[in-house]
């Protein structure tokens, strides 16, 4: 009796891991731009004027990666990116006192047992009027629950990756302006 009831319980399990495998997507498309504006920050007046003079992709892949399964295309990446650099306070199209150029070094994300990881690592390169030239690497990550592989989920992941680039890179533009 006892291992009619352990047969039963794996048994169980399996059929819930198949329906799951199911919701789950082949191929997600890619990233779309935001709908909304990013959040305001409490410290939205201390934004500092620059603008983007390019913007290289030095990326090996051009997908995002795989989730188990489902493959992560990269074809929207470049405006997607672009975007979200735009939406840092301070951007300015026209020229500003501060310039940036952006290299995109990595872009993916990967599923880690029950757990998802987006990441962005790019190398800016800044140039403020009167200062000399100067780079750094940022990495903007999201670590989270990977529930269905959904395209929803990939969205989300590198929407939450972008806000944290967009956060450390506010902050240093906001003190080269100071």
């Amino acid at each position: 009796m006892k291992r009619l009831g352990s047969i039963a319980s794996t048994t169980a399990v399996m059929v819930a891991c198949t329906l799951l495998a199911g919701c789950m997507a082949d191929r997600v498309n890619g990233l779309r731009a935001a709908a909304t504006e990013p959040a305001p920050r409490s410290d939205a007046g201390a934004a500092c004027p620059f603008t983007i003079t390019a913007i290289d992709d030095h990326r090996e892949q051009k997908n995002l990666g795989i989730l188990i399964r489902t493959q992560v295309d990269g074809e929207s990446f470049p405006a997607w990116f672009s975007d979200g650099l735009k939406a840092i306070p301070g951007y300015a199209p026209q020229e500003a006192p501060v310039s940036i150029r952006v290299e995109v070094l990595r872009a993916y994300i990967h599923a880690l047992s029950t757990m998802k990881s987006a990441n962005l690592v790019v190398r800016v390169h800044t140039t403020a009027r009167g200062e000399p030239p100067r780079s750094k690497v940022y990495r903007g990550v999201d670590g989270s629950v990977n529930w269905s592989n959904s395209e929803s989920e990939v969205q989300t992941a590198f929407d939450n990756a972008m806000r944290h680039l967009q956060d450390q890179m506010r902050k240093d533009l906001w003190l080269t302006c100071r």
